[in-house]
């Protein structure tokens, strides 16, 4: 058998102690910067005056105090510190003095500090405070109080308060009695972040005074917005930048503190969406690509970054960022056509003009350094193009005899890419001859108020040439003819309107004519188009009814009224006859017309007709074809006689046989 062979693996765990010794590392620190005292002085020797204290952060370590030096060489002898004290205590013996706490490390550290002591007479005003000071927002409202200091004085109430320095501005005022001062003009953290003011005690009696230092601190407020170092930027960068590529940085700063000081930019999002190709980094303002560019699609964008401080509420600017997108060439150019057709003369000469190739490229820089060419189908030499403009003409080398077709293959460049098409061009004979008319004018006739579309001549030309030569197009040129007519490529002239003979213009009108073949010869016609009249205008009266009146003595025949109507028409359209139209019988018995001249005449004796009135129309009717009418109301009157008795122009005497008549004048 084989032997078994086994591993074990035995774990110990063990509990380290790691004790970290303590270096003297630290040096005192004094709890208070600033320390100030006020001894009277008749104070006695060993008043304890002040209380100056320290701490040390590394571990068992003891502070010990001594005066170290003074303003004044004898003040060591006027104060003395307790040494046995943990604390030291200075006790009075008189300016400025030095404290020195040391540590009993090793090596020991040390820290200083400045202690002014003041001896005050007892007639001087004396504050309640060595030092006073306060913060306030620098925003406070105008004439805020802002700290009361005061002053006591053996002699009782009578001190007067002052700003003796430190206000170089006049931002505050103190109150002459009570001792407050307050803010009298704004106040600004970014000008003037602190004022260290000198307040006067005054006794208004002796004129003895006391001074002590108020320190006033302002809080910074978010009351500036950030502002960037630029009115507008401007940066250009490749459409082939790669997504995350920089484009420029923008900065601002912010007048206040803290984090009112503190800057972040974003991007504000606006219609164009330009936003969505940029990001901003919000804490250095670096704009970089986040998409593709692409200069064929937008050639600019325009970005709006908004600064954001760290205030609350937080505040903002914004400035306007310009990015043009530099083009790159990435697209090839492009015909306009694919193929283009043109028709030249055997007789062109040198330089002539056969045809024009255009060409666009989608890359804008591009466009201006466009080269042309001629690659296939130019063995001949017959033709030239233009690199710049793609014109091609008729080139020095051309042949005499030239074949009736050529396919030449034209080819533009941008120096990159290439891009080709067709030119094809068809050789026709010479152009001899002018289209002819077989007139030079022509007269026709239309009648009025044709509908539109009516033919109204044929006016065709011929031309002798072949081919495109003679293949003839038809334009009309007067503008008056223009509006009423078209033509067609037959030379078929139709109507575009009704035409309106009464019109005065349309009864005669001319229309000029230009038969134009491939070769831009012409040849030149005149078509007068007469309108001749239809029966389109019923007569017209000239009253809208007739009244008349007769004696019924009148005799047969005799004339009542003439009534006259006229038609615009013209011919046998506008010749009128005239007829009675009655209901009642007795109107035709008694009265006639004239069929022509419309005279209305008595037929029979109107005696016992008397007081009659006859109410009856008449009508008057042309003689087209069709007629047309129209009707008049006619009243007529029949008068009662009217007898008179004769008076003789002179007397008669005469004398007669009973069978004999004889005559007389009455």
């Amino acid at each position: 058998f084989l032997p078994t062979i086994l591993f074990v693996t035995i774990a110990l765990l063990l509990q380290v102690l790691i004790r970290v010794i303590d270096t003297n590392n630290h040096r005192p620190q004094f709890t208070q910067q600033v320390y100030v005292v006020n001894v009277p002085e008749d104070e006695p020797a060993g008043t304890e005056v002040l209380q100056i204290s320290a701490v040390d952060r590394d571990e068992k370590n003891k502070l010990t105090y001594t005066l170290l030096s003074s303003t004044d060489p004898f003040s060591l002898r006027k104060f003395r510190l307790d040494p046995g004290s943990v604390t030291g205590i200075i006790s009075i013996q008189n300016f400025v003095l030095v404290v020195v706490a040391r540590d009993n490390g090793k090596p020991p550290l040390s820290a200083e500090v400045e202690v002014p002591v003041t001896v005050v007479n007892k007639a001087m005003p004396v504050f309640e405070r060595p030092f006073y000071s306060i913060e306030i927002p620098e925003n406070i409202q105008l004439h805020s109080p802002v700290l009361h200091v005061q002053a006591n004085d053996s002699e009782g109430p009578r001190i007067v308060y002052t700003i003796s320095e430190g206000d170089p501005f006049k931002q505050f005022s103190i109150d002459f009695n009570t001792g407050v001062i307050h803010v009298i003009h704004p106040l600004d953290f970014e000008t003037h972040p602190a004022y260290k003011l000198k307040i006067r005690a005054t006794d208004s009696l002796t004129g003895a005074h006391s001074e002590v230092f108020v320190d006033i601190i302002l809080e910074d407020v978010n009351d500036n917005a950030p502002v960037f170092l630029s009115n507008s930027y401007y940066a250009n960068i490749s459409e082939a930048a790669v997504i995350g590529t920089s484009v420029l940085q923008v900065v601002a700063r912010d007048s206040d503190t803290g984090n009112n000081k503190e800057v972040f930019y974003q991007l504000v999002e606006e219609r164009g969406k330009s936003s969505d190709y940029f990001s901003i980094d919000r804490e250095s303002g670096i704009i970089s690509t986040s998409q593709v560019l692409d200069h064929e699609e937008v050639q600019q964008h325009k970005l709006r970054v908004r600064a954001i401080d760290g205030g609350v509420p937080a505040l903002t600017s914004e400035i306007t960022v310009t990015v043009d997108i530099t083009d790159l060439n990435d697209n090839a150019p492009v015909f306009t056509q694919h193929a283009y057709q043109t028709t030249i003369s055997e007789l062109a000469p040198r330089g002539h003009f056969v045809s024009q190739v255009q060409a666009s490229d989608a890359d804008s820089s591009d466009v201006k350094k466009l080269v042309f060419s001629i690659i296939a189908g130019n063995e001949e030499q017959n033709f030239a193009i233009n690199k710049q403009t793609g014109a091609i003409v008729i080139s020095n080398h051309r042949r005499p005899h030239m074949q009736p077709f050529y396919n030449l293959t034209v080819a533009v460049s941008d120096g990159v890419f290439r891009n080709s098409a067709v030119v094809m061009v068809t050789v026709i004979g010479a152009n001899f001859h002018n289209p002819t008319f077989s007139q030079t004018e022509y007269m026709v006739e239309v009648i009025e108020n044709s509908p539109v579309g009516t033919l109204v001549a044929e006016a065709e030309a011929t031309d002798d040439d072949e081919g495109i030569y003679g293949q003839i197009t038809y334009h009309i040129v007067n503008e008056l003819a223009k509006d009423k007519f078209s033509i067609n490529g037959k030379g078929e002239i139709f109507t575009l309107q009704s035409l309106d003979r009464e019109n005065t213009v349309e009864k005669v009108i001319p229309i000029s004519l230009i038969a134009k073949d491939g070769g831009g010869k012409v040849g030149f016609c005149v078509v007068n188009v007469i309108v001749t009249d239809a029966n389109d205008n019923s007569p017209q009266f000239r009253a809208a009814e007739y009244k008349a009146t007769i004696a019924s003595d009148a005799p047969r025949g005799t004339t009542v009224l003439k009534i006259a109507a006229s038609d615009a028409d013209e011919g046998s359209n506008a010749d009128i006859e005239y007829s009675i139209e009655a209901d009642v019988g007795n109107v035709g018995e008694n009265f006639e017309i004239h069929k022509t001249s419309g005279v209305i005449v008595t037929k029979e004796s109107l005696i016992g007709l008397e007081d009659e009135l006859y109410a009856f129309f008449v009508k008057a009717k042309d003689t087209g074809n069709p007629p047309r009418h129209s009707v008049v109301q006619v009243y007529i009157r029949i008068l009662k006689l009217q007898f008179f008795l004769p008076l003789l122009l002179r007397l008669y005497l005469v004398k007669a046989k009973e069978t004999n008549c004889f005559w007389v004048s009455c």
